[in-house]
């Protein structure tokens, strides 16, 4: 389970990135990658998902509420709000399963698993976030 927080540190630390299967096709690399490690993990996963999503989830919820708080202090604009919730949100995932499971690095797959949790949770969170978004612009626009 110590992994696991520290797989959760790895992932917050990480950069944004979410071209990385592009760039992996393009590059000829194994872009089912993700795919073949829950395969081949998924017990330890779903021991793991319950607690470990609930952290991954929370840690996206106070990422976006503490950087859209930020953003309001700061007087950012509506437009430059948004795009500072996305980027703080939106974490390269890949990039700290690579760490996590890297042979020259952690070489701990038990890592890697909060990292694949967020991936899929941040593209929930953020597009539900863009939904609302879109919805409350449309009714500011009928409004007009």
């Amino acid at each position: 389970m110590t992994g696991n927080y520290i797989g959760l540190v790895l992932i917050a630390c990480c950069p944004g990135g979410s071209s990385s299967n592009v760039f992996s096709k393009l590059a000829g690399g194994d872009v089912a990658l993700i795919t073949v490690f829950y395969i081949q993990h998924r017990h330890t996963i779903l021991d793991n998902i319950g607690i470990l999503g609930l952290c991954v989830t929370a840690l996206i919820l106070v990422a976006v509420g503490c950087s859209s708080l930020l953003s309001r202090l700061v007087r950012n604009d509506a437009q430059q709000r948004r795009t500072v919730v996305i980027e703080v949100g939106m974490q390269n995932a890949a990039q700290a399963i690579a760490i996590a499971s890297s042979p020259f690095i952690f070489a701990n797959e038990e890592m890697a698993i909060p990292a694949i949790l967020y991936s899929l949770m941040m593209n929930i969170v953020l597009l539900t976030y863009v939904y609302f978004i879109r919805r409350k612009d449309k009714k500011v626009d009928l409004q007009r």
